[in-house]
């Protein structure tokens, strides 16, 4: 079964990013960043593995890529984020579990940690809502809080 949906990504990001001149006091530049993304896309239901898939816009910086959030039935709380195209990772989220993570940019690639703190999926055949908070990890410090909110409505 295959429906089109109506995906709104709602994203809230604090950065701890160190400034060379603030690693001797040890006080990093913090910010926050918020946005909002509407795309339509579609809610696969199959064999007890549901994914949802959608494309990047030119509003993320990922234009020609194509996300995918994956998870069984069975195992709601241990979702999957693929991402193809220019912009390639494969992302792992299942609470209080740390995983590593590959971004391939196109002009390199880097590993980040990913520890989520909370996963509570709500998403079935009907739509719903997916909310995952991680942290984002470089070479084991922590660089990003991020809580996500995924929201799923069928369109037809």
């Amino acid at each position: 079964m295959v429906k089109k949906v109506k995906i709104t990504i709602d994203s809230k990001q604090r950065l701890h990013i160190p400034e060379p001149e603030d690693e001797e006091n040890g006080s990093p530049l913090v910010g926050d960043m918020s946005s909002r993304v509407e795309s339509e896309g579609e809610l696969e239901y199959e064999d007890g593995v549901f994914c949802i898939s959608y494309p990047e816009s030119e509003v993320t910086g990922m234009e020609g890529s194509v996300t995918s959030v994956t998870f069984s039935d069975k195992k709601p709380g241990s979702v999957s984020i693929y991402r193809s195209g220019p912009v390639k990772t494969v992302m792992m989220f299942a609470e209080g579990q740390r995983y590593i993570a590959v971004y391939d940019t196109g002009f390199g690639s880097f590993e980040v940690g990913i520890v989520t703190l909370c996963c509570d999926n709500r998403i079935s055949e009907l739509g719903g809502e997916l909310h995952i908070t991680y942290i984002v990890e470089i070479k084991g410090s922590e660089a990003e809080h991020t809580e996500l909110e995924i929201n799923v409505r069928c369109i037809e």
